[in-house]
């Protein structure tokens, strides 16, 4: 019994030992969706945009869930990143300047099926 107790005590002197001491290998990461958008925000944001290559796109709400849709395309679902910002899951970035008038979107090709294998990086700029 006094060696199970001795065992014990070194794990437990040891696991906090190395707790203290951090561990290199550990990357911190900020947890998804953790900036909340609200209906009042978004409403600046949910109206159609003329992209630069011609195409459209519209930006809409259900409920909590934000998306995007491309014409001739399924909707997409964003989520929240930063004010003004959203994210899609395949890694597309949305960012609307101040008065939600114009839009720049980050990696294009993921969010559009049909440009999706027409480049990598692709930008695309839009106002209203």
């Amino acid at each position: 019994m006094k060696t199970l107790a001795a065992s014990a005590a070194a794990f437990a002197l040891l696991y906090s030992a190395s707790a203290l001491a951090g561990d290199d290998l550990t990357v911190r990461v900020p947890a998804p969706g953790s900036y909340t958008m609200y209906r009042s925000e978004f409403r600046d944001y949910a109206y159609r945009y003329d992209l630069g290559n011609g195409k459209a796109i519209r930006f809409i709400q259900f409920g909590r869930k934000f998306y995007a849709q491309l014409e001739d395309e399924p909707r997409t679902e964003m989520f929240p990143a930063a004010p003004g910002q959203l994210v899609t899951a395949a890694g597309t970035r949305v960012e609307f300047n101040r008065d939600g008038s114009a839009v720049t979107i980050r990696n294009y090709e993921k969010l559009s099926v049909a440009d999706a294998a027409s480049g990598k990086d692709i930008t695309v700029i839009a106002s209203r």
